[in-house]
């Protein structure tokens, strides 16, 4: 992929639990709201520039290396009561996040980027309402109220034919009236084990057996109310990478052990299965004004797992 570089802000970074990192830039109070407007035969365009992926046809050629040729994006965004700033606040980064994906990834052709949320997801499109199924269209509270999808391509999920800052603009805003007993590492797991993967299913042809999957977790809150254990969460997600977790990049802005958020419950189970994945697991504190730095950080550790790309 080729395209103008974006600049991003450097962070300082310390080292968390488990030897991952944990973002310490910036104080703890979130970003200015913001608003969209939009109603619900929206096409979903929200605010955010263009984003474009120039593709790259694969050669007829059996000694192409496809390492890394795709990536999946999830992001889990808890969409509770607290958290509308934060949504405004990856919104407002992820133009210059999938530009540094772009202008970094050299070896990426494709993308599919989902959304999902916390909780059943009542608003959403028929057949889409269940935890961990992909958002297509938003409703209730401090959400896009839009009809974000189907996408370009006919899908649930965005992909680099979409004008991905508009697209995403619409989805991740998924408001603040979904309930207060989270459940983010359920909704990751519903989603990558093709739970709703099926013909005609929500998910169907979203995560692929032969990319590398970036899982971005973003809530305030602790799961407390997921089944299962960072141990059972780490195991499931590896299974839908053929068993290879070195294909699998985690994201964390959550309440961090020992960070500077300063709520009362840490989201422990969350890190420990951020650690899990050594290297490829990355963590920082949710409460800091401006993502963008924490992205960037995010992009070298995504570029390294895609140099590193297992073919099974």
């Amino acid at each position: 992929m080729q395209g103008d570089a974006t600049g991003l802000d450097d962070s300082e970074t310390t080292d968390a639990p488990g030897g991952s990192m944990s973002g310490t830039t910036g104080d703890p109070e979130s970003s200015d709201e913001t608003e969209t407007e939009s109603g619900d035969d929206d096409d979903g365009g929200g605010a955010g520039p263009g984003i474009n992926f120039d593709l790259h046809p694969v050669p007829d050629s059996p000694f192409y290396d496809t390492s890394c040729g795709m990536v999946d994006f999830l992001f889990v965004i808890d969409n509770s009561g607290s958290m509308f700033d934060e949504q405004i606040a990856l919104i407002s980064n992820f133009p210059a996040f999938i530009n540094g994906i772009e202008n970094t990834l050299d070896s990426v052709d494709t993308i599919h980027v989902g959304v999902t949320t916390t909780d059943d997801y009542v608003p959403n499109v028929a057949g889409c309402q269940l935890l961990g199924s992909l958002v297509v269209k938003t409703g209730g509270s401090d959400s896009s109220n839009s009809t974000c999808g189907p996408y370009i391509e006919d899908t649930n999920y965005m992909t680099e034919m979409d004008d991905l800052g508009a697209k995403f603009s619409c989805a991740a805003q998924v408001g603040s009236g979904g309930s207060a007993a989270e459940r983010p590492m359920q909704a990751m797991v519903n989603a990558v084990s093709g739970l709703y993967g099926g013909v005609d299913e929500c998910n169907e042809g979203f995560i692929r057996d032969d990319a590398l999957l970036v899982i971005i977790v973003i809530t305030d809150e602790p799961d407390l109310s997921s089944q299962g254990s960072p141990v059972t969460w780490f195991q499931d997600v590896v299974d839908a990478k053929a068993g290879i977790p070195e294909n699998v990049v985690v994201v964390s802005l959550i309440n961090t052990p020992g960070g500077n958020c300063g709520l009362n419950d840490t989201a422990q189970s969350i890190a420990d299965f951020t650690t899990m994945f050594g290297a490829n697991g990355f963590m920082a504190d949710i409460c800091i004004p401006d993502f963008a730095p924490i992205f960037d950080q995010a992009i070298e550790i995504i570029d390294v797992a895609c140099d590193n790309f297992v073919v099974d």
